[in-house]
């Protein structure tokens, strides 16, 4: 009798999701051998192959693999349902969600969506924390939270992590900067001028760093410092430099004339938007709920 492992049903249906076998490792957090070791296992036990392996090309279900695809998404809902069950009869408490996010990204683009989530799902009982980004990311590896969410130039290593969104970045400045109202301005020239940054060890300001490198503007004249968007869009308002954040926290401010946008003859800067999740709660009722509903809202993130 085919008796497969809830982690080989995990590892199966990420690939079959994904399309290959790196980016089903990158969804998990896993080694990409760990993932061929579990596909293995599981098509000795089922005695036929699930994915056709091509080199150079997506790992293609044969057609036993896609019969085998809609059992698999069954059983692991079926697990779900009975976790909900079993905490329905520990005496009907809700299931908890604790989710981490990163405070950049908390105002302008999380709290109506946090906030329709809870709405929407009245058996889950939401435990949101704003912290800044390498925060994030050890309150996840840690246990203290069940998903974070944060921005970043590429994948936190050892963390199931999923690319939700993208957001736009803008250099922006006080009105009577040298730079401001002039037409397509060279990377080298804003790199001149001073900038607003951040602390030293500070994840988002290395972000911002590297995103604004790849245009050109680097090495960044720092001429003040701070972690909290606020003071650092307080002291480019102010005349103290330029400073880099996401376009749609600066919509207000723009609309009102308070700052402006920087016209930078380069492409234009963007950073994604990743979901981590700690291991141990991958499957779990209320992070499958949500992964779901951020899926659903996938528009409003780019």
């Amino acid at each position: 009798m085919l008796m497969p492992t809830f982690r080989q049903l995990q590892v199966f249906i990420a690939i079959a999701e994904t399309g290959s076998f790196a980016a089903a490792a990158r969804r998990l957090g896993i080694a990409q051998p760990s993932v061929s070791a579990h596909m293995r296992g599981l098509e000795d036990a089922a005695g036929s192959v699930l994915f056709l392996r091509q080199t150079g090309k997506s790992a293609a279900l044969t057609p036993t693999g896609q019969t085998f695809l809609v059992h698999a998404r069954g059983m692991l809902a079926q697990a779900s349902q009975l976790e909900q069950g079993l905490a329905a009869a520990r005496g009907g408490d809700q299931h908890v969600l604790a989710v981490n996010c990163q405070r950049t990204l908390s105002d302008p683009l999380l709290r109506g969506l946090l906030a329709g989530f809870a709405r929407l799902n009245r058996d889950i009982r939401l435990a949101v924390r704003t912290t800044y980004q390498e925060e994030v990311l050890a309150s996840v590896r840690k246990g203290d939270s069940d998903v974070g969410i944060l921005v970043a130039t590429e994948t936190a290593p050892g963390l199931p992590c999923r690319l939700i969104g993208r957001q736009r970045c803008i250099v922006y400045s006080a009105p009577d900067h040298p730079l401001a109202g002039r037409r397509r301005v060279p990377p080298a020239e804003v790199a001149r001028h001073e900038f607003i940054g951040a602390p030293p060890g500070s994840q988002f300001g290395r972000t911002t760093a590297q995103i604004l490198a790849r245009i050109g503007v680097t090495p960044l004249r720092i001429a003040a410092e701070a972690t909290d968007f606020g003071m650092s869009r307080d002291f480019a308002a102010e005349g103290l430099g330029l400073c880099c954040s996401l376009e749609v926290s600066l919509k207000a401010d723009i609309a009102t004339g308070r700052v402006v946008a920087i016209d930078i003859n380069a492409p234009a800067l963007f950073v994604d938007i990743y979901q981590v999740t700690n291991p141990r709660r991958i499957d779990a009722y209320p992070v499958e709920r949500f992964s779901a509903y951020l899926d659903a809202a996938g528009a409003q993130w780019s």
